[in-house]
């Protein structure tokens, strides 16, 4: 069994080759997921979805299970793909699948885009992209738009209904992409692993303008107060002015390793995990360092604010409860949830969702750190 590091620290811009990239994106997603000859195989960290009383969780590789809330457990309802079909095979699903009335939309590492029916789980269609796919959907329902970001370098604009290409895309950047697009009204940005946040047109496609930020830009982006924040491989966070089509800080100074979990922005504060295990809370305005709390293990999941406690979880289960103002300890969960943790944890009535890389699904209180395994039924 050989364990697989996590990427060099020492980054540059010379980094960004795409070979390179790709290496990195294996060496980090091994040694994020499980140092093991089994791992060589994509497993994914797709965090679970609720909506309406029902359940949407990937706890196998390459499979999405639905479940309907019945009293205090929860009752099977589809697979996808079924057991035995061999035509279909997402590999694994790294972001959180697109819910809709009718349908889910969930990108796979195969490279392909897969509509499913909400109620049957039957394929409804299915579109291929030329590399894998990292980056969670976007989705815009006033358009019935599926907004699609692919490791080939290029977003995808799908019809919901029947997952023909819009007309005008897609759009090429100079790099991979790993990050979801974020639709703002009439906008769409993207952050590329070229180190460029990009603004489309979000129904032609056409580029409204673009800002080179940083080397390797690689989480998710996030828009508060008319202020993009997106982590970066160079070992930074950034904030971009939209208004100004300009950098506005990169903090902190210089951290240990890549910001690859989304950043959480509560009023004026950005809380930013990075992949050394440490996490920052930055001003907003300036990037300007308020307090950092470092956990046992990388940390790669987006940290959740339940009330005043901001729940991290760390990349081997250890989860921790901090007071979100001044980043002291309020509890730890030890030893948890015996298993990696990657997914982001999502609220879940007062309680908190919690998956992990062997299928494991908790239920954590978040006032007292206290953790109850939940058992699903077989399909």
């Amino acid at each position: 069994m050989a364990t697989i590091p996590f990427p060099d620290t020492k980054v540059s811009r010379a980094w960004s080759r795409r070979r390179w990239l790709a290496l990195a994106f294996l060496a980090a997603s091994l040694a994020l997921a499980a140092a093991c000859a089994a791992a060589a195989s994509p497993r994914g960290w797709a965090p679970p979805v609720v909506s309406q009383d029902q359940l949407f969780v990937s706890l196998e590789a390459g499979r999405l299970s639905a479940y309907a809330r019945e009293g205090d457990g929860w009752r099977f309802l589809w697979r996808f793909p079924p057991q035995g079909n061999n035509n279909v095979r997402p590999q694994a699903f790294y972001g959180a699948p697109i819910v809709t009335d009718n349908a889910i939309y969930a990108g796979g590492y195969d490279g392909t885009v897969y509509a499913v029916d909400r109620a049957q789980g039957t394929l409804l269609w299915r579109f291929d992209t030329g590399g894998p796919i990292i980056a969670p959907l976007a989705f815009d329902p006033a358009s019935g738009t599926v907004y699609a970001a692919s490791d080939d370098g290029r977003v995808y604009a799908l019809d919901a209904g029947n997952g023909s290409l819009r007309p005008g895309w897609p759009f090429r950047t100079g790099e991979g992409i790993w990050a979801r697009p974020l639709l703002d009204g009439h906008t769409l940005y993207v952050a590329s692993l070229d180190g460029r946040l990009y603004a489309l047109d979000a129904t032609s496609g056409s580029r409204l303008w673009d800002v080179e930020v940083g080397a390797g830009l690689i989480s998710d982006p996030v828009l508060a107060g008319g202020t993009i924040v997106v982590g970066a491989a160079d070992r930074r966070l950034y904030a971009v002015d939209v208004a100004q089509r300009a950098l506005k800080w990169p903090a902190p100074p210089r951290a240990e390793n890549w910001f690859w979990a989304e950043p959480l922005v509560v009023g004026d504060t950005v809380y930013a995990p990075n992949l050394d295990g440490t996490v920052y809370a930055v001003a907003l305005n300036d990037g300007s360092v308020r307090w950092t709390f470092v956990a046992e293990n990388p940390v790669r999941a987006r940290p959740l604010l339940a009330g005043d406690v901001l729940v991290v979880v760390d990349r081997e289960g250890v989860v921790y409860g901090l007071d979100a103002a001044t980043g002291n300890e309020v509890w730890d969960s030890r030893p948890a949830l015996l298993d990696r943790a990657l997914a982001d944890p999502i609220p879940f009535g007062d309680r908190v969702l919690l998956t992990t890389q062997n299928g494991g699904l908790f239920l954590l209180d978040p006032g007292s750190g206290q953790v109850q395994r939940i058992t699903l039924p077989r399909p």
